[in-house]
């Protein structure tokens, strides 16, 4: 079974591959976590740049998830930035970017990017979910922007609805299901 290298420094994200894809596919993948630097640019030239180098460092078989938060009262804002601003000004102050604002919408988005080794095509995959930024209503342990994050026709964010129901219907699940179908297009097999 060929082993292909999440790369991530994220366990969460990990462990929402695994809950959401299991172990289909035909594919043993394995998380390896590594710290890559990132480009300032948009999120797809962020998640190329990101699979050639882990590739590189690898020597096989990758997939990198890179994620992002888009305001539209700020534009797209944070974006491809979304990690950088949680680590310098948290959840609340991401909520606070908003405060002076009556449009709280917000895309979350999640882009894949796989290649079966260095020099090889990178194929990408983008899931995007629509929604609501909103105030946490309890305690913070949320993964990235989970606690702060209301898909629409949710009545709860991510964090309050668990990962069950998080992973039936997240950006992640939606790059995710794009990945599954390329594979199955390519002929490998789910796993049972």
């Amino acid at each position: 079974m060929e082993v292909v290298q999440f790369v991530t420094s994220n366990t969460g994200k990990f462990k929402e591959f695994q809950e959401i894809l299991g172990d289909g596919l035909g594919f043993n993948f394995v998380h390896r976590a590594l710290e890559l630097p990132e480009l300032q640019a948009p999120l797809e030239e962020i998640a190329v740049n990101k699979c050639m180098q882990a590739a590189e460092i690898v020597q096989g078989p990758v997939l990198v998830d890179d994620a992002a938060l888009a305001f539209k009262a700020l534009n797209g804002l944070p974006g491809p930035y979304t990690k950088e601003f949680l680590q310098k000004i948290g959840l609340v102050g991401l909520n606070n970017m908003l405060a002076a604002y009556q449009d709280k919408t917000a895309q979350a988005i999640c882009t894949l990017a796989y290649t079966a080794g260095p020099g090889k095509e990178i194929k990408l995959f983008t899931g995007s979910v629509e929604g609501q930024i909103v105030v946490p209503t309890h305690p913070i342990k949320a993964m990235s922007f989970d606690a702060i994050f209301q898909p629409d026709g949710a009545h709860s964010s991510y964090a309050e609805m668990g990962s069950k129901a998080k992973n039936n219907c997240s950006h992640r699940y939606k790059a995710l299901m794009l990945l599954k179908g390329f594979f199955l297009k390519k002929g490998y097999k789910q796993s049972k």
